[in-house]
């Protein structure tokens, strides 16, 4: 029996690791480099403070879901998606970088970045990761991450060569291996756990449960008392 996806499936998915930390992470260390060597520093700092506050809200809503089963059931909501909020407030800026004036003048590459942050949205739900409501919450505060920096930019060049290079980075979103060397969803279950003291994590199927229920958690050893 053939394990080979369809071509669509595969698209989604190299679409959606355009989103995964292993990439945009390093892309932006490139994008902070370009700002800061830019002479942008200001606007730099701005970002940088910007988008830890953004990932760290992230990442909190996920561990209240994991470890306690905090969530929306209405909205079918179990936390911000990860990918969409880096997507969103990275790509505008990386791909504003491309070194061809035209795109820079009248802000192609910056609207290039947002619609493929939006694409890496939509593939949230394609691939079964994510929800609506969590891929337009990832969406809207990686939004007010990128749009801030951008206004603050306004037409100013970034001359500096990681500006320039960065948005190659994206090709390796064709390796699926590559996209994911990070497992921060393990991390995100593994912290959550450890702070709440539960054996296994919530999943999703617990938030529509008529009578919730904490996650199962392993027999104690010895057997009932």
């Amino acid at each position: 029996m053939s394990h080979t996806l369809p071509l669509s499936t595969q698209a989604w998915w190299v679409i959606t690791h355009m989103g995964a930390s292993s990439l945009l992470l390093p892309a932006l260390a490139l994008v902070l480099g370009g700002l800061w060597e830019s002479g942008a520093r200001t606007v730099a700092r701005a970002y940088l403070m910007r988008i830890v506050l953004a990932v760290t809200i992230t990442v909190i809503s996920k561990c209240l879901f994991f470890g306690w089963g905090i969530g929306i059931a209405a909205l079918d909501f179990t936390g911000i998606s990860g990918h969409t909020l880096l997507a969103t407030s990275i790509l505008p800026l990386l791909l504003r970088g491309i070194p061809w004036p035209a795109m820079q003048g009248r802000g192609l590459g910056a609207a290039m970045g947002w619609a493929l942050a939006l694409a890496v949205g939509i593939s949230r739900v394609m691939v079964n990761a994510h929800s609506v409501s969590e891929v337009v919450a990832g969406w809207v505060l990686g939004a007010a991450v990128s749009w801030p920096t951008l206004r603050a930019l306004g037409s100013r060049p970034l001359t500096h060569w990681a500006s320039k290079f960065a948005p190659l980075i994206l090709l390796l979103a064709l390796h699926g291996n590559s996209a994911t060397l990070l497992p921060t969803h393990e991390i995100e279950v593994r912290l959550a756990l450890w702070v709440s003291g539960q054996g296994k994590p919530f999943v999703r199927h617990h938030l529509h449960a008529r009578h919730p229920a904490a996650a199962p958690t392993p027999p104690a050893v010895g057997g009932a008392p």
